[in-house]
């Protein structure tokens, strides 16, 4: 049996149906699609949530949406993953309702929360102890040293920094099994304002407000030019050297992007080059029907 490869997917609000209906053609055309390739997790948050990190969010989510993207994803295997990496939070934010009702519904030991902020985590543990936490890439770990550190700790995966992607030093750090990759990063490689960027956001759900740092140059690319980055991990290496290599966790960015671009990375990453252009249409069709 081959090794799988686990894909954890953006955004399980935004894209929800375009994500349910690529989980269903999976399972209806399997002989189309690389055999490793595997739905996991989907991640993101609902709007609404001031402990999100990493994209700002804006809006209101309700109940009934909350218990429906649950539903829908837990029903099929695949767990929903809060991205609660605000660097910025207070105790007075632990206790935030919104946030809290998302956890209370989720904590069924099926669902995960990337964490940044230790206040946070701690306060995850205590409550809701069968939520599965894993260690955030907002973080900047970027030495050897730290992220050595990262994997010896509790947490059920850490996501690195794309700018390890393709590195001897990848490959000679330990717990590959622990390691979550972010394959097709669409800011630029080490970024030097990543860190003040996820500050930014943090600032900006606390106060319910859009962020007011310039925006990226590079997020503005398409998914083939973003192939150009020096991180980009093809095909032909993550089912060939990364899973001969033991890492088989891969995040696929996308969250806050538009359908295009995040439909065209689930095409290159899941589906066999000589069905694509077939799968391509069969997505397109379907996202015409719902009107997305």
């Amino acid at each position: 049996m081959a090794k799988k490869a686990h894909f954890y997917l953006p955004d399980f609000y935004v894209q929800c149906k375009l994500i349910l209906f690529f989980y269903e053609i999976m399972h209806q055309r399997p002989e189309y699609f690389f055999e490793e390739a595997e739905i996991t997790s989907v991640y993101g948050c609902f709007p609404g949530s001031i402990w999100n990190g990493g994209r700002d969010v804006m809006g209101h989510a309700t109940r009934d949406e909350i218990e429906y993207v649950l539903s829908e994803f837990n029903s099929r295997g695949i767990a929903v993953r809060y991205t609660y990496t605000n660097p910025l939070l207070e105790e007075k934010h632990l206790y935030d309702t919104f946030c809290n009702l998302t956890l209370e519904l989720s904590d069924n030991g099926r669902n995960e929360v990337l964490v940044n902020s230790p206040l946070l985590e701690d306060y995850i543990r205590r409550e809701y102890p069968d939520i599965t936490l894993l260690s955030s890439t907002t973080k900047c770990l970027n030495t050897e040293e730290a992220i050595r550190a990262e994997l010896e700790k509790d947490y059920s995966l850490v996501v690195l920094d794309s700018a390890w992607n393709n590195t001897n030093e990848l490959f000679a750090m330990p717990h590959h099994e622990k390691i979550e990759l972010l394959v097709n990063h669409y800011c630029q490689d080490n970024c030097p304002r990543r860190k003040a960027h996820y500050e930014e956001i943090g600032r900006s759900q606390l106060e319910f407000r859009e962020t007011e740092f310039d925006p990226c140059p590079f997020i503005g690319r398409n998914f083939y030019e973003v192939m150009e980055n020096r991180s980009f991990i093809t095909t032909e290496l993550l089912y060939g050297k990364y899973l001969e290599n033991g890492f088989c966790h891969f995040k696929l960015d996308g969250r806050g992007f538009h359908r295009f671009k995040v439909m065209e990375s689930f095409i290159y990453f899941f589906v066999k080059p000589e069905y694509r252009d077939y799968i391509r249409m069969a997505v397109l069709k379907e996202m015409d029907r719902l009107k997305l």
